[in-house]
């Protein structure tokens, strides 16, 4: 009984990796998406380029678009300086004008990003102890422009939120900060990421 139950497991994880194989386009099939990095209009030690690192991320995992990387470009252009000094094989040296352009490009804009921890008696039978709870909220405003003609494709705001109370689990990300605090604004993050994510799934995203 236990095998077969182990083998019905075994079985539906397997479905669900080649459906999720399945739904994502194939690369010549996908728009040209670049992502800037996330403006920070929450305050002052928002982990911005750590968020947008978050979204590129999940946004690969998607399949939904050809992921081009403007912020890191400076990179590109050591590798094409390299080529051209003779140090590289010249067949496999990157070349000038070999970018390929982005058919669209994310904007995108922390607009919430929020702690709080509460504190309370929890009165149990026998027992008398203190509850903390935890709560985090983050709200990401995300553009997408077709950089053709400027229209704004997609624009939507979307709020994560997590909560723990004393003895859960968070999200580990050391980006975000130690402790409580950095794992709980992560998952919150994480949880508004996937929103977006999930909503850009059922646009018509033309090439």
């Amino acid at each position: 009984m236990k095998k077969k139950l182990i083998a019905c497991v075994l079985a539906i994880v397997c479905l669900s990796i080649f459906a999720g194989a399945a739904l994502a386009a194939p690369l010549s099939q996908r728009p040209r998406l670049s992502v800037r990095q996330f403006d920070n209009k929450a305050g002052c030690g928002i982990p911005a380029a750590a968020i947008t690192e978050m979204m590129t991320t999940e946004l690969f995992k998607a399949g939904l678009f050809n992921l081009l990387e403007r912020e890191k470009l400076n990179y590109v252009a050591e590798e094409i300086k390299l080529g051209q000094s003779g140090l590289v094989d010249e067949s496999t040296a990157p070349e000038l004008g070999k970018i390929k352009g982005a058919q669209y490009t994310m904007t995108g804009a922390v607009t919430l990003y929020y702690y709080n921890s509460t504190g309370g008696v929890v009165y149990l039978p026998g027992i008398v102890g203190g509850l903390l709870s935890r709560t985090a909220y983050v709200t990401l405003d995300i553009r997408i422009i077709n950089t053709a003609t400027s229209e704004v494709v997609y624009a939507a705001a979307e709020q994560g939120a997590a909560n723990q109370t004393a003895g859960g689990v968070v999200l580990p990300i050391a980006a975000f900060g130690s402790g409580k605090t950095g794992g709980l604004l992560a998952t919150a993050t994480r949880n508004s990421v996937i929103k977006h994510v999930e909503t850009m799934k059922t646009v018509n995203w033309e090439l």
